[in-house]
């Protein structure tokens, strides 16, 4: 898509979706530098650790942005405290890495003419929707804590772009999943896991929410694929999603993979259910905005993608 020899910075390099982008970007010849509070994570579990450039630094520091800002092509400001349950138990942290966080690395990127910014919002901000499936337009209502500062940090780049002319165009995607990810108490990972445990999955709500659930790679071309259509699109939200879900089908999709494979218990164990409280609404984006300006799809159905996961997983994870 263009990148080789382009300077870019992606911010929360050493994260899920970031060492992902910036192992794509790698193969595609990009001048890349990373900028992360922890340089390593997982850089070094995808094997391109001190493959390139990497400055440790602090997203709320504008100056220290702007030095890893220098001279870039592209920005993708991926670092935050991600989760919802990560962000209740540490809310000022929540509020401080990502509006704060948010507003520093976009005041760098004008400062520095920074020629394409794409950043991350979340399918998490719309919360209870009468109207689906949800378009970019429709308002941004869920109120915990993650969703609430990544409401907060949607707006600021919206700001940017309106009353600076920053070209920055905003990434909405659902949930992430695929090899790398250390967030075992993420639905996913965290079913992979206890079934190689010969334990029983947990499903903490009544398994009846509907989400959507897209393979990592399908995720890094969305981004992308964002970056191809600035600065015409400046200050332009793309929900990014696919097919949802009840959570009982994801886990029963998750137990039917892993049945019979080697060196697992020969009875997997039914689902946990515990019903407990639940606010995540159910989620269902409309993802046309972003097929049509750039024909983005996803590359895989969610059954392929968990089949790559586990087997990423039962040679990787330790138990």
């Amino acid at each position: 898509m263009g990148n080789k020899g382009q300077r870019i910075i992606v911010t929360g390099c050493s994260g899920l979706i970031g060492s992902a982008l910036c192992e794509r970007l790698l193969h595609e010849g990009a001048d890349l530098v990373g900028y992360d509070l922890e340089p390593e994570g997982m850089l070094k579990s995808r094997g391109i650790s001190g493959e390139f450039a990497v400055m440790e630094g602090d997203i709320r520091n504008v100056e220290s942005a702007q030095i890893a800002l220098k001279n870039a092509d592209v920005c993708y400001p991926l670092a935050a405290i991600s989760g919802v349950e990560a962000a209740r138990n540490q809310p000022l942290a929540a509020f401080n890495i990502n509006v704060q966080g948010t507003w520093s690395v976009l005041e760098a990127c004008r400062l520095e003419g920074v020629s394409k910014v794409i950043t991350a919002s979340s399918n998490h901000i719309y919360g209870y929707q009468s109207e689906k499936p949800v378009r970019e337009y429709q308002r941004m209502n869920q109120l915990d804590t993650y969703s609430a500062t990544k409401i907060c940090a949607d707006y600021t780049a919206q700001a940017y772009a309106h009353n600076y002319g920053l070209p920055v165009a905003i990434v909405r995607n659902t949930n992430c999943y695929g090899p790398h990810d250390p967030h075992t108490d993420h639905i996913i990972p965290g079913t992979i896991k206890a079934i190689m445990k010969g334990e029983e999955p947990v499903i903490r709500g009544n398994g009846q929410t509907k989400k959507a659930y897209l393979y990592i790679d399908d995720v890094i071309d969305a981004y992308l694929a964002v970056a191809t259509v600035l600065p015409y699109k400046r200050g332009e939200a793309f929900n990014v999603s696919t097919n949802h879900t009840s959570v009982s089908n994801l886990v029963e999709i998750i137990i039917n993979t892993m049945k019979g494979l080697k060196g697992l218990p020969s009875q997997v164990v039914k689902p946990k259910v515990l019903s407990g409280v639940n606010d995540q609404n159910d989620e269902d984006m409309d993802s046309t905005k972003i097929r049509v300006a750039t024909n983005w799809k996803p590359k895989h159905t969610l059954e392929s993608g968990i089949s790559k996961t586990v087997e990423w997983m039962m040679e990787k994870v330790a138990v």
